[in-house]
């Protein structure tokens, strides 16, 4: 059952959809996606789980690039914009709703669960990463993106000084600065806690963008 702040994060998200399906499509965030889904790596034909998916510009993405995509998330007006958009490339991708802490599929069901800046938002991301380990096959991957512990508005305003990013991504990469302060932001100590509980093996955790985020995938373990 999703949490008090839980509930209050997806109303949020609900209300201000359409600016996150916008601040998403374009600019240094969707760069870092495609890094992200480069850095993961699917093959062609993969059966492959979005969750939390928002307006699945990374279901797509993967779409795009053979495999075989499932998107699922809480918030009605972001599925709607998800499926439009997926509508309009042609690409069939199936988008559900359902929460990260009870996903409606058998164990075992993908090769590749993904989730990007998901687990730093939930109040229970320890619950979320066991449900995407647990419908994931064995020898499967998990993968997140998550703000690292040194996130914050200072930082991040830095970064994008150094990177001379016009003012339009700029704000965009402020406005993630600036609601990661009311999330977790991970050290790499943390990041592997939460994959050992959901027993992921082969663990690969790697700073992006300065620094400032966090690419991590481990495997589910064969059984003995």
């Amino acid at each position: 059952m999703a949490s008090p702040a839980d509930w209050f994060k997806r109303l949020l998200f609900e209300l201000g959809a359409g600016y996150y399906a916008r601040k998403l499509a374009d600019g240094p965030e969707a760069n870092l996606r495609r890094e992200f889904a480069d850095w993961i790596a699917p093959s062609p034909g993969a059966r492959v789980l979005d969750v939390g998916c928002g307006p699945g510009h990374v279901a797509r993405l993967l779409a795009r690039r053979g495999c075989s995509v499932i998107g699922v998330d809480p918030g009605w007006r972001l599925l709607r914009i998800a499926r439009r958009l997926a509508t309009r490339e042609g690409l069939s991708i199936r988008f559900e709703r359902a929460a990260g802490e009870r996903l409606p599929f058998a164990t075992g069901a993908f090769d590749l669960t993904l989730a990007t800046t998901v687990i730093y938002w939930v109040a229970r991301p320890e619950a979320v990463l066991c449900e995407m380990a647990r419908v994931t096959r064995a020898g499967g991957v998990v993968a997140t993106l998550d703000a690292h512990a040194s996130m914050t508005v200072a930082s991040m305003r830095a970064y994008c000084e150094n990177m001379r990013f016009t003012r339009a991504d700029t704000r965009k990469l402020m406005a993630w600065a600036r609601a990661s302060k009311h999330c977790r932001r991970f050290t790499e100590e943390e990041l592997r806690s939460l994959l050992y509980g959901a027993g992921l093996a082969e663990q690969h955790c790697e700073r992006r963008l300065a620094g400032l985020v966090w690419f991590v995938r481990g495997v589910v373990p064969q059984k003995p």
